[in-house]
């Protein structure tokens, strides 16, 4: 696992243009509601809920869980899958039932005010993430978006943030990642990117070390208020 610390952002080669974040589990805690989007799904479906294991999920894109869902169910139930899904999340978010994280708002101001240009880096579609981030007025905050409708390679893969990249026009020394899956983590540092990891706690998530010596991480922490103490 390799630490960098502030102060190599702050001068040499690492200093800090710009923070890439990840939206599911990390500004907005949306996993239960994703969980209980697949269960209210099946159910309406007539398929036994337990047939997945929903926690393995955690930071897949639409594609992936597509593929998934096809090898078993076939594409036209999978299309009626996912509209129910979306249905169910629609609903819990006009009632605001989709809570933002802690240090959610603290950590994009202090990053605005610091010059800081933001990304958000989802494999969510973009006609789910933009309400979302809409309802929780934290939409004008961002500069770029790159959404999982927006590349065909999702994380693991590095292809989303190098479509980050590009769009902010900074190297990717001079970007910090936020994520809470592993999943996340490592697309990012397949794309050169520190990670600053603020694991997801809906599902108990635990990282092995194993795990995290695959990572460069700027840090570990419980919430987003601790990073954005450290801007």
């Amino acid at each position: 696992m390799t630490i960098i610390n502030q102060t190599n952002f702050e001068h040499g080669k690492h200093h800090l243009r710009a923070i890439c974040f990840d939206l599911d589990g990390l500004l907005l805690d949306t996993e239960h509601t994703y969980r209980d989007g697949w269960l209210d799904a099946f159910e309406k479906m007539g398929i036994d809920k337990n047939a997945y294991d929903l926690a393995s999920w955690s930071g897949l894109s639409w594609l992936q869980t597509r593929k998934l869902l096809a090898a078993d169910l076939g594409d036209a139930m999978v299309s009626k899958i996912r509209q129910a899904r979306e249905t169910y999340i629609l609903s819990q978010m006009t009632a605001d039932k989709i809570p933002i994280k802690s240090g959610a708002h603290a950590v994009l101001q202090a990053a605005k005010e610091k010059g800081l240009k933001l990304a958000v880096v989802s494999s969510t579609v973009s006609s789910r993430a933009i309400p979302l981030l809409e309802n929780a007025d934290l939409l004008t905050y961002f500069d770029v978006h790159v959404f999982g409708d927006e590349v065909m390679a999702h994380k693991p893969l590095p292809d989303p943030y190098l479509a980050a990249l590009a769009k902010l026009g900074v190297e990717e020394s001079q970007a910090l990642a936020v994520e809470d899956s592993f999943t996340g983590a490592l697309s990012a540092t397949k794309a050169g990117l520190t990670v600053f990891l603020v694991p997801d706690k809906s599902f108990k998530a635990q990282f092995s070390d194993a795990a995290l010596a695959q990572l460069t991480l700027f840090g570990v922490g419980n919430d987003l208020h601790e990073l954005a103490d450290k801007l």
